[in-house]
């Protein structure tokens, strides 16, 4: 079955699309790779370049033939001129050896055989380089060789990755359903047996990348940006975790798989970012229906493109252009966003952040301020209009509102009283200084229980669900001293996230983005370490 679907992905899938999963093959084959083009205006011409294990520089130049031949009308006209380019010239590239180069020229199709016979002329000529040949065969069986028999094979989880596979692309990312999968390939169930040896632990890593990459071939088709950067974000995590679990240092391969997953993601965003700068509107579809959308969709904008600018900042993602337009947009008020739940806290937390450090006016203090405010009022004990927690997703308010899922557990739980995200939110407003403010505050604030949910080890902080853990409640005495509520808000504890997310502070935004209940107190603190260093000292 696993082999038939990776076959049927590979016959449907266009260049774009495989191109992900044979990046990962090469890393797990040994090689570096240096750059994988993003398809648009910023690409250097050829798809992949690469450093094979003997130190030789290495380009692939993909095509997409998903079931097909290539034909030497096809060639002639679309490929070769492509290919004289590439082995007559060298190539010049940061890190890339500039002496000589071996060429590649990659098809999920199959090469006929007067293109073979095209390609083994040119080789004949006095070029720089030689040209070979990768076809759907050798693509499979890489695949097969590289970890798929390690995906998970009972009955219930082949119909669960069917069902990934065959998702509607227009859909957001079913990360539970993924999420269980990618924790059984990389046994990060807490009842499951650590993984032995590190050549095991390489392999996992290897077959749950290249699973991420054939379940997002068919959102990356129609540019669908927020599911693609869900799915790589839940691996890169997830590939942390794994490490944690199974007391790996993430090394060879495992650091080159979440390094590549990490910049999957960064170039979905990028697409995303794109694709919203175009855009005269935010509108989709209809503007009278959409009007229910529109503010949950600015707001995720919000959280996602703050941790592009939060990765740009470290790996330059933009060019000058594109930053300084990406900032301007960021800086702005965005009086549209909706808070329609804690869960839109976790969007909104890293783009007040990302403006703390970039707008030296008042502005942010007093945005923090008034989401400060507003969740108090919110969630006091006796409200009537309480924000649901973080654990609801936007899609399960939205039915309920609109009395679309009669069984839906909103309607027999109490949100009155308490809160997931007042506390970390409180904390930066005490860093902003605003001592009156939060003096005015304080009152309602410890009428609230702010509420935490811990897992047993720190790794499970990177799983989607935890299987065991501790749900703290915490209610602040009537009177506390301004000099210990600063220093509460300012001292972290390090043990609580684990240190390879805690050193990539995008990444721990971003993962906000995808399980937004993850975002805590301890969390709020390491990311502000990470990004901002000393907002408060």
């Amino acid at each position: 079955m696993i082999e038939k679907l990776i076959e049927n992905w590979l016959d449907s899938a266009s260049e774009r699309s495989y191109q992900p999963v044979f990046v990962q093959i090469l890393t797990a084959q040994g090689y570096r790779v240096v750059h994988s083009t993003r398809h648009t205006g910023l690409e250097f011409g050829k798809d992949v370049y690469a450093i094979a294990p003997d130190g030789s520089g290495c380009v692939f130049q993909l095509k997409g033939n998903p079931g097909g031949r290539m034909g030497l009308c096809e060639f002639r006209r679309d490929i070769q001129p492509q290919l004289i380019q590439l082995i007559s010239q060298p190539v010049v590239f940061p890190g890339f050896p500039s002496d000589s180069h071996k060429s590649y020229l990659v098809s999920n199709g199959f090469f006929e055989e007067e293109v073979q016979r095209a390609v083994d002329d040119l080789n004949r000529g006095r070029y720089l380089s030689n040209i070979s040949l990768i076809s759907r065969g050798d693509l499979i069986r890489w695949c097969q060789d590289l970890g798929t028999s390690l995906w998970p094979s009972e009955l219930d989880d082949v119909r669960l990755l069917l069902e990934l596979y065959l998702t509607n692309p227009n859909d957001v990312l079913p990360t539970k359903k993924l999420s269980s999968l990618i924790q059984k390939v990389l046994k990060l169930n807490s009842f499951s047996n650590n993984i032995s040896s590190k050549s095991e632990f390489y392999r996992v890593v290897t077959s749950s990348a290249l699973l991420i990459g054939i379940v997002t071939s068919c959102f990356l088709e129609i540019e669908n940006h927020f599911a693609v950067v869900s799915a790589w974000i839940l691996l890169a995590v997830s590939i942390i975790a794994a490490g944690e679990k199974h007391g790996f240092e993430l090394k060879g391969v495992a650091i080159e798989t979440l390094i590549l997953a990490e910049k999957a993601a960064g170039d979905a965003l990028v697409g995303l970012w794109h694709e919203v700068k175009d855009r005269r509107h935010l509108v989709e579809g209809d503007g009278l229906t959409d009007n229910e959308i529109y503010g949950w969709r600015l707001t995720i904008l919000l959280g996602l493109l703050s941790c592009l600018a939060i990765m740009d900042e470290k790996n330059h993602y933009l060019d000058d252009q594109n930053r300084e337009i990406l900032t301007q947009w960021l800086l702005k008020r965005q009086k549209d966003k909706y808070l329609w739940g804690e869960g839109a806290v976790a969007n909104i937390v890293p783009w007040l952040i990302w403006r703390r450090k970039h707008d030296p006016t008042s502005k942010v203090d007093e945005d923090i301020l008034s989401l400060v405010f507003t969740l108090i009022a919110r969630n006091q004990p006796n409200s009537n209009s309480c924000l649901v927690n973080p654990y609801y997703s936007f899609d399960e308010v939205l039915r309920f509102k609109n009395n679309l899922d009669k069984a839906s557990t909103i309607s027999r739980e109490s949100f009155n009283g308490s809160s997931y995200t007042l506390e970390p939110l409180f904390h930066l407003l005490v860093r902003t200084n605003l001592k009156q403010h939060c003096k005015m505050l304080w009152p309602d604030f410890t009428k609230i229980s702010h509420r935490c949910s811990l897992p047993d080890n720190p790794w499970e902080y990177c799983t989607y669900k935890f299987d065991s853990g501790i749900d703290i409640s915490k209610v602040y005495p009537s009177t506390y001293m301004w000099s210990d509520l600063k220093a509460e808000a300012l001292k972290s504890k390090k043990d609580l996230i684990p240190e390879q997310l805690a050193l990539r502070p995008w990444l721990l935004a971003l993962w906000w983005q995808v399980a937004p209940y993850r975002y805590n107190t301890e969390a709020s603190k390491s990311f502000i370490e990470g990004y901002m260093h000393e907002w408060g000292v």
